[in-house]
């Protein structure tokens, strides 16, 4: 067992639940991934429940019980550590009691000490109880083998890599910053000789060649210098962009449900991230290696000068960086803190954005003004404690190294003054303890850099050890094509181990070269559906097949490269129409442009746009109508030229003139290819070759229009009730006109 009860913080909002588990693990002696304990708990944007966090302890072998108590059953009859649900939505641990102070490792602020009345604020809820989840080893807790049970090492390492392709300039570096290394230790011995041998003999030839010497060196010193700096400059930056690179493909290779299960904020925070690590690179972690060199070059000579003086040198150097690191713990604390209240200002801003219009006409800006107050005065509270620390670490080093240099300079005088020492050691022991603060300084600087860059380091790195979405891309199986029906045989589909199955036990097929219609009540199942055959989802059990071939055993690119798809929220990017189309495709095969423009009915209207095509359209361009946004969406999938079409109320947004026009052409163009279609509408999928009818995530019915109709089942009703409803509006209007 871990003597010292361990700390792990979490990356994002919602993972205080399985970094707790992860915590209580490790003081067991067993070593879990947040990802893994992650995935375990079915982590979603809500967080997770008190169920998902037993359900996974279970899992790792800990046996958990939830219960009710008091803070003295705490103290008396509960075993330590346990869970606590901890004010509105979150979770810490509970690790020792000790008279009344009470000690909490939280994941998302790092270890506390509470006093009684502080505590009970943040965890009793009703009847002066709250809730704890009592965790203890299974007699199989040692022995479970559901993941390889070994800490992570620090993921800062992992980035050495990229310097893997500069070794040339690397070394040549090394040899530069050795250059400038060495010319800089002639220049005590330089400033020695001209007091002790030119001031003292009178002689001027002597000071006016060391002069020269000198001059000579400053030059070669500083075009070294400007060497050293060009390659830092070019390594670095490349370094950097290549993670950045590197961090933005993985992101898009990973699977949908990363980023539905993401809070907006916590991802742009990650892309934030990068720019720590970029002034880390770039300011301290190449520099670091310049200073050690310098230090150990005139920390040698300071040695050889004097013994007593490298004595005071370094007796007083150890006490500055002492003082340094014992205020890196509280800089990590606030550090944390501000970038957890950074990537919820992140998620503010995105939220606010994307739902002006509800804030506008619900005449909500005071209460989000009032929320946003709320955020910045946390952040104020953290910039104010983090200026604190350093104001204190600041004072407090400064007069350590006053003391120190007044301590070095007095003893040497007195050295002097015993003609123990002459005024040219005087002179060069001053320049080499104004050539080692230099070093010193940076090396600081590198270890608070480091600190700041280590938690974007290893929640980059999270990021990076996922899986990415499809695993077997190098499988490029052209049979996928011999045979395009689309099969589903037994599939449940839910979001996670322990919510209700949105999908169950669907057993159809899809006709190659058909068109297929799915209808039924919202939340039915329809769009899952369609999501299942992109492969946005995996089945929870059973199998898609696609011919004869499972489709997970096939290239997600190569798959959906022959797929178009039209959703009902589908996006348009700040671009220009031809773009928004062919989506940067290098060759634009404008005849089939035109064609599948006039099948979206959309020919005239974009011809009567300012720059036609080249009209930017999205968030910072023209605006257009939901019925626009449907058609370039629907232009869209159709110029893929794609063999599977797959439509969720493609037609939703339109107006009944444009949907049928817009019918009227697909039934055209989906000859010869296989079409899935959710409608809500069922006017509009009358023709269909074959219509399933969802209820509750289950098929209660098959068939083509006219068999379901003489059936006279669910399918009936709905479309009845439509044709009732259009009827009524068109009597209606009907009595409105003639009046």
């Amino acid at each position: 067992m871990i003597r010292r009860f361990p700390q792990e913080r979490q990356y994002d909002k919602m993972d205080c639940g399985p970094t707790c588990l992860k915590i209580v693990a490790k003081h067991y002696g067993r070593f879990y991934s947040l990802q893994f304990l992650r995935e375990l708990c079915s982590v979603t944007k809500e967080g997770v429940s008190l169920a998902d966090l037993i359900y996974t302890a279970d899992k790792i072998g800990l046996k958990s019980h939830a219960v009710k108590c008091t803070v003295n059953d705490l103290k008396t009859q509960v075993n330590l550590p346990v869970i606590l649900h901890w004010g509105e939505s979150h979770f810490v641990v509970l690790y020792k009691i000790k008279g009344n102070k009470i000690y909490i490792s939280d994941p998302a602020k790092g270890k506390i000490v509470y006093g009684f009345e502080a505590f009970q604020k943040k965890w009793l809820k009703e009847n002066n109880k709250g809730v704890a989840l009592l965790l203890q080893p299974s007699t199989h807790f040692k022995t479970i083998n559901i993941e390889e049970s070994v800490e992570q090492k620090n993921g800062l390492f992992d980035f050495l890599k990229y310097f893997s392709n500069y070794k040339r300039i690397l070394l040549l570096l090394l040899l530069v910053m050795g250059i400038i290394t060495v010319l800089n230790l002639f220049l005590p011995f330089i400033s020695r000789s001209v007091i002790d041998i030119g001031v003292s003999k009178r002689d001027l030839k002597f000071i006016e060649m060391i002069l020269l010497a000198n001059l000579a060196l400053i030059v070669c010193s500083f075009f070294a210098t400007v060497v050293r700096d060009w390659i830092i400059l070019q390594v670095s930056n490349r370094v950097s962009v290549n993670i950045i690179s590197d961090y933005l493909a993985k992101l898009l290779r990973l699977p949908f449900s990363f980023f539905e299960n993401k809070h907006p904020g916590d991802i742009l925070q990650r892309a934030h991230d990068h720019e720590r690590i970029r002034s880390f690179i770039m300011g301290n972690s190449l520099n670091i290696i310049f200073s050690l060199l310098s230090f150990s070059a005139f920390i040698f000579v300071l040695l050889i000068y004097n013994v007593p003086v490298f004595l005071i040198f370094m007796g007083g150097t150890i006490t500055y960086l002492v003082w340094i690191f014992l205020f890196f713990k509280a800089r990590k604390q606030v550090d944390m803190n501000y970038f957890a209240l950074m990537g919820k200002d992140q998620g503010f801003w995105i939220e606010t954005i994307n739902n002006i219009q509800e804030i506008k006409i619900n005449n909500h800006e005071t209460a989000r003004k009032l929320k946003w107050d709320e955020i910045q005065a946390k952040i104020f509270k953290q910039n104010l404690q983090m200026q604190s620390i350093t104001n204190r670490q600041n004072s407090g080093a400064q007069v350590i190294d006053n003391l120190k240099n007044v301590s070095i300079t007095f003893y040497c005088a007195m050295l002097v003054i015993d003609s123990k020492m002459t005024l040219g050691e005087l002179i060069s022991i001053q320049m080499i303890l104004g050539l080692l603060n230099g070093p010193i300084q940076q090396l600081v600087q590198f270890f608070l850099s480091f600190q700041m860059a280590k938690l974007s380091f290893n929640r980059i790195r999270e990021i990076k050890s996922l899986n990415d979405e499809d695993q077997n891309e190098n499988n490029n199986n052209e049979q996928l094509f011999s045979s395009g029906a689309l099969r589903f045989s037994n599939v449940y589909f839910q979001y996670s181990p322990r919510q209700p199955y949105v999908l169950q036990n669907l057993n159809f097929t899809i006709p190659d070269g058909k068109i297929t219609a799915i209808v039924g009540d919202s939340g039915s199942g329809k769009s899952t559906i369609l999501k299942l055959l992109l492969r946005l989802y995996e089945p929870s059990s059973g199998d898609v097949k696609i011919g004869d071939m499972n489709y997970k055993h096939i290239n997600i690119s190569h798959w959906r490269n022959q797929c178009g798809s039209v959703f009902q929220d589908g996006k348009i990017f700040n671009d220009t129409v031809l773009n928004n189309i062919v989506m940067n495709a290098e060759d634009v095969d404008y005849e089939l442009l035109k064609q599948v423009v006039s099948a979206a009915n959309m020919t005239g209207e974009i011809e009567n746009m300012p720059l036609g095509y080249k009209t930017k359209i999205g968030e910072n361009g023209r605006g257009i109508s939901g019925g626009q946004k449907q058609r370039i969406l629907i232009a869209r999938a159709l110029y893929r030229n794609p063999k599977y079409v797959f439509l969720d109320e493609a037609t939703n947004a339109l107006d009944s003139i444009n949907e049928k026009k817009i019918v009227n052409s697909l039934s055209k163009l989906f000859i010869n290819k296989t079409v899935v279609v959710v409608a809500h509408r069922l006017s509009t999928i009358v023709n269909a070759d074959q219509i399933i009818v969802m209820k509750d995530g289950r098929i209660i019915e098959k068939g083509n229009h006219q068999t379901l109709m003489e059936q006279k089942g669910y399918y009936y009703l709905l479309f009845e009730s439509q044709i009732n409803v259009l009827n009524g509006a068109e009597k209606l209007y009907t009595e409105v006109e003639t009046n």
